[in-house]
């Protein structure tokens, strides 16, 4: 494990146990602010306990690891650490804490949440969100997924949201951030954000969508900012989409996963009612050149 990487679990373990107004929150900003290698690294840890917060594994570890004590796992180094951060995900994922939460929803799930200091998150299916608040920063991790973000207006306190090679930076808004892996999107119904990625920056103001796509390279999209938002009134909208665009959205509701052999072909335009995600599927083949062949446990979209 690298010295970085150690840095992010210990952060990782310290916070856990910290009320939302300590003092080392703010050391802990200033850590995240001095590099933008710690955000990375603070979240590819996240991703790692976030990615089994769920799993009957980790509700294995934690169960074993109730019997053991947290200072022999401590003294172990870093692969104490390791495990006590994975046990721990999945204890506070169970839990709300003040100033630092973990959301998610499964599959075809929504669900709408009020942050503590007013700011209001609707989830998309199988998304997760880890939330880090401290006096002086609003930080968010979106491990994965979709979510609306309707932010309160706080000059002295931005709201930053890390989507793992992007990042958004707001005083209050209403916007939408989307990892569609590689490529990240980020849509703005209300107000300004700053969306940057590897010294790259871009500013989006109302009805303005931006992407950071497959090559790493920062851009405005021509599409309303609206589309982005259809989800939490039961639909989902797609405006010259790819095959993997879609494959990702429809995983979201669908306990077999949907993947695209080639995710960057087609151009797609449509409007599904979330009801009708499987008469969509079935109807693809007329309206792109593939064909659906179901693989083990996935659904595959075959270029003809």
């Amino acid at each position: 494990m690298s010295a970085r990487r150690q840095q992010a679990a210990r952060w990782f373990t310290r916070l856990l146990d910290l009320p939302g107004d300590h003092p080392e929150r703010q050391a802990f900003a200033r850590w995240l602010a001095a590099d933008p290698q710690n955000a990375k690294e603070y979240q590819a840890f996240s991703e790692l306990w976030g990615n089994f917060s769920s799993t009957p594994q980790t509700q294995a570890l934690a169960g074993a690891m109730e019997n053991l004590s947290r200072r022999r796992f401590v003294r172990n180094g870093a692969v104490g650490g390791l495990l006590l951060a994975v046990a721990a995900g999945w204890l506070v994922s169970m839990r709300s804490r003040q100033g630092e939460q973990m959301l998610m929803t499964g599959i075809g799930e929504r669900r709408r949440f009020i942050l503590e200091e007013g700011s209001e998150v609707f989830l998309d299916a199988d998304t997760r969100l880890h939330v880090l608040f401290s006096e002086s920063t609003r930080q968010v991790f979106l491990l994965r997924g979709r979510a609306i973000f309707n932010v309160e207006h706080a000059p002295a306190r931005p709201f930053v949201v890390d989507a793992g090679a992007a990042q958004v930076r707001v005083l209050g808004t209403r916007f939408v951030v989307e990892r569609l892996e590689p490529q990240v999107r980020v849509s703005v119904a209300e107000g300004r954000v700053e969306f940057s990625s590897a010294g790259q920056r871009l500013v989006l103001e109302r009805d303005q969508v931006g992407e950071l796509d497959a090559l790493g390279q920062l851009h405005a999209l021509k599409r309303p900012a609206s589309n982005a938002f259809s989800f939490s009134q039961g639909n989902l909208v797609f405006e010259r989409a790819s095959l993997g665009e879609i494959a990702a959205t429809l995983s979201r509701y669908r306990k077999t996963p949907v993947k695209a052999l080639q995710p960057a072909a087609q151009s797609i335009t449509a409007v599904v009612q979330l009801a009708d995600v499987e008469s969509f599927l079935a109807l693809l083949p007329e309206l792109a050149a593939v064909r659906i062949e179901q693989g083990s446990g996935v659904t595959l979209l075959v270029p003809r």
